[in-house]
């Protein structure tokens, strides 16, 4: 009976592109100095390898910092902590540093009662539950002696973030000064735009919670949930500011506003972004998750680019981009992907890009995002279902004249209006976006789609 438990919890806190679960419940340190020891196992199975930890502010991170240190130490791999860092950073220095694996301790947008593990093997790419978690979760769940190595006892501190500093000062080229708002939100994002900002005195910063704080007190970890932007809106309109940026807890995601306190959806950011990249890599590729408004292809396609779809998650993302050698991706939950910093997600440098485009340009953010908004487009909205396999075979059938593909889910493109449905990876519910050409059209084949899949 124990020993379900246990095997029923592991599978618990298991998904689709990271480990989490609530502190001290669902994740302790025994667990994850488990976890440490398989998922080392599985990435060096043959020789000692060499790992890199950093954490965000969560009450729990630094114990269980420690915890996957010593999973891993005692299985004779070489570690090196980082301590406070954004997920980003930890990305880009387990990269550079040519360390074996990285491990992010961080629930990112959850509540400060989660807590969680962002897994990588070398050069940043991110273990899923097509690559590797599966794998280590059969071992946490099936084997109980490992192969024994002496226990490496050398533990070794650094802290990465003037180089990573560094490396982003490099990108940030504004030509007019702005004055803009920074929300981190009492997460990872502050200290970090405070380094790569400090000496341009071509931006002038507004900052909002940037001292960590394990409570999150100034707003939610999560910058989409109900009135998590109200300050920074606030700030923003106040002062007369060209726009205002909020990072989640660990800032590998970025939500912006507009200067009229309006919120900037990804297919904007992530299109203006890409026609920017784009001016200084002709014909590149770039990569957009399938939910993505028509009106992102369009333009992007239309500024020369070769534009590519891919699942959601980003994990997929990645893997694709490396693939088709993109040079920049957007997804639609506001996740920006660089190429040159490993193709990871980096709120910090969608920051510095947009602040390059602002200051080159003399009309305001509002006026740069119209062509990208000529296409309304709904929320994501979600369904319970019993039996995904059903209501994608029904939606099959029932929408057979559309042009259907099964990337992810199901996706159905007519020449008014489109839409994807695509099950959850951690609930028993169908995630649905749909787009038209108008908004009478738009609001007739929503009832309609909806309606047809509660009929399922």
């Amino acid at each position: 009976m124990i020993k379900k438990v246990i095997a029923d919890n592991y599978r618990k806190i298991f998904h689709a592109y990271d480990i989490r679960g609530e502190a001290g419940k669902d994740l302790s340190s025994p667990i994850i100095r488990a976890i440490a020891r398989a998922y080392a196992d599985y990435l060096c199975p043959d020789k000692a390898g060499k790992f890199v930890i950093g954490y965000d502010a969560r009450w729990s991170s630094p114990a269980f910092a420690e915890a996957m240190s010593v999973g891993l130490r005692e299985a004779g791999h070489h570690v090196t902590q980082i301590g406070l860092s954004s997920t980003p950073l930890v990305y880009w220095y387990g990269a550079e540093g040519g360390f074996d694996g990285s491990v992010a301790i961080t629930a990112s947008h959850l509540p400060p009662e989660y807590n969680g593990l962002k897994l990588c093997r070398s050069d940043a790419v991110p273990l899923s539950s097509e690559d590797g978690l599966n794998d280590i979760l059969d071992t946490l769940l099936t084997v109980s002696d490992r192969s024994m190595r002496q226990s490496n006892e050398l533990l070794t501190y650094i802290s990465p973030l003037s180089l990573y500093a560094d490396c982003l000062k490099k990108h940030l080229k504004p030509v007019r000064r702005l004055r803009i708002a920074v929300d981190a939100g009492n997460g990872m994002g502050g200290a970090e735009t405070e380094a790569v900002f400090s000496c341009c005195d071509m931006v002038e910063i507004w900052p909002i919670g940037f001292h960590p704080d394990a409570r999150f007190s100034t707003r939610p970890s999560n910058p989409l949930e109900e009135g998590a932007l109200a300050q920074l809106c606030q700030v923003v309109l106040k002062n007369n500011l060209s726009f205002g940026i909020a990072f989640d807890g660990d800032a590998d995601r970025a939500v912006v506003i507009d200067e009229r306190g309006e919120l900037v959806s990804a297919e904007v950011l992530g299109g203006l972004i890409a026609r920017y990249l784009l001016s200084e890599h002709p014909g590149a590729t770039i990569l957009h998750d399938l939910r993505i408004s028509r009106a992102f292809t369009e333009e992007v396609q239309g500024s020369g680019a070769r534009t590519v779809r891919s699942r959601v998650g980003h994990a997929f993302i990645k893997l694709a981009m490396r693939k088709h050698d993109a040079i920049f991706a957007a997804e639609l939950s506001g996740h920006y992907y660089y190429a040159d910093l490993h193709f990871t997600d980096n709120g910090l440098r969608t920051l510095i890009e947009l602040v390059n485009i602002l200051s080159r340009e003399d009309r305001p953010l509002s006026a740069l995002a119209r062509p990208f908004q000529k296409y309304p487009t709904t929320r994501e909205i979600s369904i319970k279902i019993d039996d995904w396999g059903k209501v994608r075979n029904r939606l099959a059938q029932d929408y057979y004249d559309g042009q259907i593909d099964y990337l992810d889910g199901i996706s159905v493109d007519y020449p008014d209006w489109w839409f994807n449905v695509r099950p959850s990876n951690t609930e028993p519910v169908v995630r649905i976006n749909i787009g038209a050409i108008s908004n009478r059209i738009l609001a007739a084949k929503r009832i309609s789609l909806l309606e047809q899949i509660k009929k399922y």
